[in-house]
């Protein structure tokens, strides 16, 4: 970067000297010369506009117009770094004591001066000039490698708490549901084995039904664990191609009518056709099941659940939509977070673990789209979801 030293006298010989007197010990500086503080301080304006570091400006006590002091006061409020210098026969008492207080004045020098205590001088002030900006430079360098840091430590904390959390999920939903689920299973079955002889033909077909039932929420439930497993390790496939939207939701909608159906509640599809979207294909399936699962679960009977999907400018928006029980402001903020805990029952008792919406979340933001829902309770709610539009569509 380049440097320059400013003079300011009203005499030209005592610039001339000045300027022959540090160009010889200051090769590398560019010395500036001014024989008013007006054209002094346009030349330091522009010197610190251009980027020139001005360590030092030297200036005499009477000049025509503004004093020296005067003006060293105005380029120690430009820039408080440059150091100044009072190069003068005629300053008075109080002059100096002005420079001194309100210039942070590095030093005054009498006339005639002395050239090896003026060059001394000039030196040890582009020095100590210099250390400032380096002790500055490296102390910007170590509060950048500090809040680097502290980020760092921030970013790895939320990591090992969404690490716990997850862990905590996992074990729980093992622990608790998964157990459940068979302790269900397996007593229905050792009433079935045991009492099959003695029960009426409507018992067993009741207990065999709820077994049918049980079986299935288990095995969505492990579906889920299992996905969501396999997502948090990185070891699920994820292959985006190029497809119609219109017939993965088809298939999971026709895979739920029964589900629908058996709660006497209306599912309903109102999507377009030839909605082509560029996403993994078994990941959207799997978030449009849970959606509709999820919608059927918390409808009543009698209830209305509609599957939408339409354009969206680049994207394709998909809702799911129901009359059912709504959800509360205090749980709509936890969902999709594994680090919250929200424990939830269907319109017949199902039980939820909240697992679905986690994995549709990561499912989604795979995907590159955007997940969110809209819920009044009591009222309903609608779950949204985007993916890229293909750019063959």
């Amino acid at each position: 970067m380049k440097k320059a030293i400013i003079c300011v006298d009203d005499e030209d010989i005592i610039l001339e000297a000045l300027k022959d007197q540090l160009g010889n010990f200051f090769a590398d500086f560019d010395i500036e010369t001014a024989s008013t503080a007006l054209e002094a301080m346009e030349i330091y304006d522009e010197l610190i506009e251009a980027g020139v570091e001005v360590p030092v400006v030297i200036s005499d006590y009477l000049m025509p117009g503004t004093r020296g002091d005067e003006f060293l006061i105005k380029v120690h409020q430009t820039n408080p770094d440059t150091l100044t210098i009072l190069l003068t026969g005629h300053a008075n008492l109080e002059g100096i004591t002005n420079a001194i207080n309100r210039a942070n004045l590095y030093r005054f020098i009498p006339k005639p001066w002395d050239r090896e205590d003026l060059i001394l001088t000039v030196r040890e002030a582009v020095r100590s000039f210099l250390q400032e900006l380096e002790i500055r430079k490296k102390n910007r360098e170590l509060i950048a490698i500090n809040e680097n840091l502290e980020k760092l430590v921030d970013e790895r904390t939320k990591e090992l708490a969404n690490a716990n959390a997850t862990k905590d999920k996992f074990f729980s939903i093992i622990a608790h549901d998964l157990k459940n689920s068979f302790n269900n299973l397996l007593g229905f079955s050792d009433l079935l084995i045991a009492d099959f002889d003695d029960l009426p033909d409507d018992e067993k077909l009741s207990m065999v039904s709820t077994i049918k039932i049980v079986s299935e929420r288990t095995y969505k439930l492990l579906q889920n664990l299992l996905d969501w497993a396999r997502m948090q390790t990185g070891n699920i496939n994820f292959t985006a191609t190029d497809f119609d939207l219109f017939h993965t939701i088809f298939d999971e909608f026709s895979l739920k009518k029964p589900m629908a159906d058996q709660k006497n509640i209306a599912l309903v599809m109102d999507c377009e056709e030839g909605l082509m979207v560029n996403a993994d294909t078994n990941m959207v399936s799997t978030v449009v099941r849970n959606l509709i699962s999820n919608a059927i679960k918390f409808t009543r009977p009698g209830g209305r659940v509609v599957v939408y999907a339409k354009r969206d400018g680049d994207n394709v928006l998909v809702s799911v939509k129901d009359n059912g029980v709504g959800i509360s402001k205090t749980n709509i903020e936890k969902l999709f977070k594994v680090s919250e805990k929200v424990k939830t029952y269907g319109t017949n008792n199902e039980e939820g673990t909240g697992l679905g919406l986690i994995l549709c979340k990561d499912f989604v933001i795979a995907n590159h789209g955007k997940i969110w829902v809209d819920s009044i309770q009591d009222e309903g709610s609608i779950f949204n979801f985007t993916l890229q539009s293909s750019k063959t569509a």
